[in-house]
């Protein structure tokens, strides 16, 4: 980019390389900039971090043979930009220059130029300096920050890690804190959301933070620590504020059109950044607008030192005129000595006076509508005022009440109640209300009235004295600043009652519709129909205008009292300043406003009331009573008259006179509150003094409540405010309020987080997977990186292909207003761009590279398809991932790869590789081949690892699969060692087998209750295998409903299932046993889906076997049920879970696997013609007839087969093996990975190839180096704290 020209005397060859070069101009790189390595590029990186340089790694200078002096005229970031300006040069000045006859002349003709070039290119810039630009594509180059991230400030500072100090720059950002350093090769960065901030403080110039996963960090900055600090103070509290008006979108857009001053013109010759002057007049408009009570829109525009002439006191007092769009305010010097208000639209004229003995004080003469006139005079600049003021005024929009038909005719607006309910002041009171107005009119006259008044101390007197009732309407509007509100929008209220009346089914009217009897009951207007409706009028108008708030218990209190002294709109326009400016937060969800106050409280308590607050905080008094206290101001807990007096203080002082009356009440019962033992006898002391708070100069008539006359008066109205002034008034300002609600709004919300992550946890301590820290874990992980979703988003935009980040619907149930536990859960819930970042990071499964697999168990999991799983479902897809139940890890595996999980599309990708494009990722949701034409129902017949009974099939299969090893002889215990290598080779010979023709092993069989009884009815004629057995354990089982049985080839007949070999088999037919049992291992998808069954309880989900299977074999077909049997798996699907299942253990196969491989080739080849005819092993028996009598263990009897016709059978099935074998020789695994057939013979060779998930599982398990790669356990604690190093330390990430 082209700059401004910079003259250099020092060139510093060492730093900078010549890249190109011409007669005029040196194009130069940074020394060691893209280099990795080498001893230069260290030292001048370290340089640079040390001396707090950061120069652009690209510049070009202009000079001259004869020159000492050359000037910088144009840097850049990269290299494509500095060469599109050489070549600009090249293009237009070169050739010029070489016809100049003298090098000053070529000198300042390349300025001009230059200068030229850099006013045009900057003339619709917002203003930033180029070496600020530098730093802004640095600081997104060095921390990966999306575009849409805007650098607001960078410090030179130091950082301590180890003890040892690095010295770097501080970036602040509009979201993040960050710091780099870069110190003899060794380089260091740290991110920190200014989100997840608990703690900011500074002492001297170090600044000290602590983040909410308890990280500690201090840097010290020589220079600017005060205004770092502060700026950190601000955006995190914008931070904060962000994340309670919209917990979802938790990341801060600075829009800087709102912050658009009048006087930017005099700002440009500032050398600090565009965005930190615009934050800075940003927080100075919030002080502005809080201290003079105006509009949420009004920007500050300027700040003039003048002098206001007071014509009470006939002299000059000094301050200054602050301006915005709409108003011309004065605040002087000194505090709350004056202060004025002038609206922009009330002033008539703005005149010079230069005439008088003042003629040399630059004064000015404003004058409003009202013909009321303000003198100010030294003013500094008195034309550029004048000339704002008139520019101001020129902008003015005065709203305009249009006319226009009523909707609804059957209301009017409701005057004050008390006109219609008028209290009976007994003589005395009423000469008491005379003589306060008497007052104020003298005020009146001597100060102004309305607006426009000189506010001093001395209406703050008068106010503490007590407003006359006459009077409250007027001042509360004009120091409530709803004056404002009102006027610039006319008629706002009608249209929004109007509009609130035609809601139906409305969750805030019912609340408020609830609410109305108990607002303010003692009163008599609202125990009128009046009364009640314009009190319902007025919270449904509110309602209406901001959702966000809607309706809050407290707010109906608060709204009644407005309605007895202002008419209907007046009191709407009163709630709507009190939600808003007065009491911010205080009636949203979770009153997380008044939490926020609570928090102050006891820290003012703790600084004020040393002695007491270590009680108090034991008890948890403060807690209990400031929720109470501060939504209602003391209106629920001091008597209606008393409570008028704190709230015409309230107008006026804001949320300050709460504090002090809090503080005051504490204090007066300080011995009381000592002596009390639990917080019920405490709230007990303070509520019978708040009761007997009374109001000498506003008595009304006693009341019939008897718990009214028996009250004991305590102490008056007027004594607790004045005391509250004089103790805590001077010490507690509104910036103090202000700074300990920016500490405790982090804290709360903090707190907010453990109380749900707690809440969330004992609703989940008992899942299968993960311990109870464990869960805390995932929960706060799970926290951070949805805060960081959008900057997540806008970096896949930018980096990522749209086929790798598929788009899911999102419609998530939302928690009904009111439901706490809804909302709670709801906030843990994410999409599919946090569950897949989380999954290849905690997972071991990341590994997996040629198939999706998060992408997968995101869809498997989210089987409604809503777009976000909740933590539940979480908790179920990565537990099991990351748990040691190798076979459910291995279920999931095979099911994550069935269609249409993983589609044919996918499939076709992966064994051809092509680029990818947008139209991948909506192939790949398509459902294919296996299942209905709509994906949703397809995947939903998958079983997922968040329903309950997935893994309700195992103990059939785990029973079916150790009877397929003991069919091939296989030891039993061999099956319960996981690591042991059972040899299911097609090549295996007689030796692997046993000797013996029989092998005998003890398993134990649950039955349900009738046929266990039957059981033992026949336990007469029981014959036991093994005498030896002790008596006892044989009656402990069978009252259990549990047997036990010898396992040989002869118990076969018990199961249903007819002898397979002869007593003595050759070795010929042993050969035959082999291949059976490799063809039996295709039937036991058969077996297990024929002998489904719900367990009967949690007691026996661990005690089924073979035996139970055999007799669940004999039930009849419940066609009723609605369970689904999970579909075969074809040749291309498999090859790639090989491939996947390769990948997690690291790309090593070693001979076994490759043998299992083979064999489940094999297993698949025996599939392809499988008439429906054949008998399988599941089929050659399914139980004689009826009338047979079971056995002892409650299973049917029945013949065996004939052996011969078993026998041919099977020698058939051999030979179709060994054909299929022939078939498949060509396929080869020796690389590590299984090669895919070639395009030619792929149709036929995979066409009706299969494998059951039975067959898969069977033959795995078998394998160690699988078994032993899925059954270790993945520590998700060491996971979740290396992400969050990852991410404080801005690491690469692992896909």
């Amino acid at each position: 980019m082209w700059i401004e020209p910079k003259e250099l005397l020092l060139l510093l060859p060492g730093l900078w390389t010549g890249e190109m070069f011409s007669k005029y101009f040196v194009l130069q790189k940074r020394r060691g900039h893209g280099e990795s390595g080498g001893f230069g590029s260290m030292l001048v990186g370290t340089f640079d971090s040390v001396m707090s340089t950061k120069p652009a790694p690209y510049r070009i200078l202009h000079q001259t043979p004869s020159s000492e002096i050359s000037y910088e005229i144009a840097i850049a970031t990269t290299q494509d930009e500095i060469v599109k300006d050489w070549e600009w040069l090249q293009v237009n000045l070169f050739n010029v220059l070489n016809e100049m006859e003298s090098e000053e002349e070529v000198t300042n003709f390349t300025l001009c130029k230059i200068k030229s070039l850099f006013a045009q290119n900057n003339q619709d810039d917002p203003g930033e300096s180029a070496d600020f630009k530098v730093k802004t594509s640095t600081f997104k180059s060095i921390f990966k920050m999306p575009e849409e991230e805007r650098l607001v400030n960078t410090y030179a500072a130091t950082y301590v890690k180890n003890k040892i100090p690095r010295k770097g720059h501080l970036y602040i950002s509009l979201n993040h804190i960050c710091f780099h350093s870069y110190m003899l090769g060794q380089e260091i960065k740290r991110i920190i959301r200014f989100a997840e901030l608990e703690d900011i403080s500074r002492h001297g110039n170090i600044i000290y933070i602590k983040t909410t996963n308890n990280m500690q960090y201090n840097f010290t900055l020589i220079f600017d620590a005060s205004e770092a600090h502060s700026l950190i103070e601000q955006l995190n509290k914008m931070a904060i504020q962000q994340l309670i008006q919209n917990p979802e979108s938790p990341v801060v857009d600075h829009d800087t059109s709102r912050l658009t001053r009048l006087g930017a013109a005099n700002t440009k010759n500032s050398k600090k950044p565009v965005l930190l002057r615009d934050l800075t007049a940003r927080q100075k408009s919030e002080e502005f607008r809080v201290y003079f009570r105006l509009p949420q829109s009004e920007i500050i525009d300027g700040k003039i030192k003048a002098n206001i002439y007071t014509p009470y006191s006939k002299r000059f007092n000094s301050g200054h005129i602050l301006l915005s769009p709409n108003f011309l305010c004065f605040r002087s010097d000194v505090k709350d000595l004056v202060s004025v208000v002038i609206p922009m639209k009330t002033i008539k004229s703005v005149e010079k006076k230069d005439d008088g003995q003042q003629r040399y004080d630059n004064q000015i003469v404003i004058i409003t509508s009202e013909n009321v006139p303000f003198v100010f005079a030294q003013i500094i600049d008195r034309e550029v005022l004048i000339s704002k003021i008139t520019d101001l005024l020129s902008r003015i929009h005065i709203p305009v009440s249009r006319e226009r038909a009523k909707y609804d005719i059957s209301w009017s607006k409701q005057t004050a109640l008390m006109n219609t309910f008028k209290t009976n002041f007994s003589a005395e009171m009423q000469k008491k209300q005379e003589e306060k107005l008497a007052r104020w009119d003298s005020h009146f006259r001597d100060f102004g009235r309305g607006i426009g008044m000189f506010r001093t101390t001395d209406v703050i007197n008068l106010i503490v004295e007590g407003i006359p009732d006459k009077l409250r309407q007027e001042i509360w509007l004009i120091f409530s600043g709803a004056i404002h509100d009102k006027e610039m929008n006319p008629g706002l209220y009608e249209d929004l009652v109007e509009k609130a009346a035609c809601i139906k089914d409305c969750f805030a009217h019912d609340e408020i519709d609830r609410d109305l009897p108990r607002s303010l009951p003692e009163h008599p207007a609202f125990q009128s129909p009046d009364g009640i409706a314009a009190l319902r009028r007025v919270l449904q108008a509110y309602a209406l205008r901001n959702p966000q708030v809607g309706y809050c218990q407290a707010m109906n209190i608060v709204t009644s009292v407005f309605l007895l002294f202002c008419d209907e709109e007046n009191a709407f326009w009163m709630l709507a300043s009190l939600c808003e400016n007065l009491l911010p937060d205080y009636y949203k969800d979770k009153v997380v406003g008044a939490q926020i106050d609570q928090g102050v409280l006891n820290e003012l308590v703790e600084t004020h009331l040393s002695d007491l607050h270590e009680h108090l905080d034991q008890l948890g008094v403060i807690k209990m009573i400031s929720i109470s206290w501060f939504l209602t101001i003391f209106m629920s807990v001091i008597s209606y008259e008393s409570s008028l007096h704190i709230l015409d203080c309230f107008f006026y002082e804001g949320a300050k006179i709460i504090f002090m009356i809090a503080l005051q009440v504490i204090e007066w019962n300080r011995d009381k509150l000592r002596r009390c033992q639990d917080d019920g006898e405490a709230m007990l002391v303070l509520q019978k003094f708040l009761e007997g708070i009374h109001n000498p100069d506003y008595q009304v008539p006693p009341s019939t409540d008897k718990r009214k006359t028996e009250r004991t008066q305590t102490q008056t109205v007027q004594t607790l405010i004045h005391e509250a002034y004089t103790k805590f008034g001077e010490e507690l300002t509104q910036q103090r309020i202000e700074e300990l609600r920016n500490k405790h709004r982090r804290l709360t919300m903090r707190q907010f987080d453990i109380d749900n992550e707690k809440t969330i946890v004992k609703a989940f301590v008992d899942n299968p997977y993960f311990e109870r820290d464990e869960l805390h874990m995932l929960l706060t992980i799970i926290r951070e990186e949805k805060m960081a979703l959008k900057s997540v988003q806008q970096q896949q935009k930018t980096h990522a292909n749209m086929s790798e980040a598929p788009s899911f619907p999102q419609s998530p149930a939302r928690a009904a207003p009111g439901d706490s536990s809804g909302a709670r859960h709801e906030a843990y819930c994410v999409n599919y761009e946090v569950f897949h970042t989380l999954f290849n990071e905690l997972t071991p499964w990341r590994k997996c590279t040629t198939v999706d697999i998060g992408e997968k168990l995101f869809r498997l999991t989210d089987k409604k398809s809503t777009g976000v799983l909740d933590f539940g479902q979480i908790i179920h897809a990565l537990g099991l991932v990351c748990s040691s139940k190798y076979t459910e890890k291995l279920k999931l595996m095979f099911i994550l790869h069935l269609p249409p999980l993983l589609s044919k599309s996918e499939v076709e990708r992966a064994r051809r590789p092509r680029p990818r494009n947008k139209d991948d990722a909506e192939e790949a949701i398509e459902a294919e081949d296996f299942f209905d034409d709509d994906p949703s129902e397809s995947i939903e017949a998958l079983p997922s690892p968040s329903d309950h009974n997935f893994d309700a099939d195992d103990y059939a299969l785990v029973s079916a699969t150790q009877h397929m090893y003991n069919l091939a002889g296989i030891s039993g215990h061999t099956f319960r060692d996981p690591l042991r290598t059972p040899n299911l080779s097609l090549n295996s010979n007689a030796s692997s087998l046993p000797a013996q023709p029989t092998r005998a092993s003890t398993f134990y069989v649950d039955l349900p209750s009738d046929l266990a009884a039957g059981g033992a009815s026949h336990g007469t004629t029981n014959t036991r295998a093994d005498a030896g057995l002790d008596e006892d354990r044989d009656i402990g089982l069978s009252q259990q409903g549990r047997h036990e049985s010898i396992d040989t080839f002869s118990d076969i007949s018990d199961l249903g299932a007819a002898k397979l070999t002869p007593p003595q088999p050759t070795a010929a037919e042993q050969l035959m046993l082999n291949v059976e049992t490799i063809s039996n291992f295709s039937q036991i998808s058969d077996l297990v889906a024929t002998t489904r069954m719900e367990r009967a309880d949690s007691n026996n989900t661990d005690t089924r076997s073979l035996g139970s299977l055999g007799y669940l074999l004999d039930q009849p077909d419940d066609s009723s049920s609605n369970r689904r049997l999970l579909p075969h798996m074809r040749k291309e699907n498999f090859q790639l879970l090989w491939r996947s299942i390769i990948e997690i253990l690291g790309c090593v196969q070693d001979e076994e696997m490759r043998r299992a491989y083979e064999n489940m080739i094999e297993m698949g080849n025996s599939n392809i013609r499988k008439e429906p005819s054949v008998e399988s092993f599941t089929q050659l028996n399914l139980g004689g007839s009826g009338d047979e009598q079971p056995d002892r263990n409650g299973n049917p009897t029945t013949s065996a087969a004939e052996p011969t016709s078993t026998t041919r059978l099977f020698i058939a099935l051999e030979e179709e093996l060994r054909q299929a074998a022939l078939l498949s020789g060509s396929e080869s695994i020796s690389s590590g990975k299984p090669t895919p057939p070639s395009s030619s013979n792929a149709s036929s060779d995979s066409y009706g190839w299969n494998i059951s998930i039975s067959q898969f599982i069977a033959t795995v398990l078998s394998v160690p180096t699988i078994v032993k790669g899925f059954i270790t356990r993945t520590n998700i604690l060491e996971q979740i704290e290396l992400l969050q190093k990852k991410r404080r330390k801005c690491l690469s990430t692992n896909y």
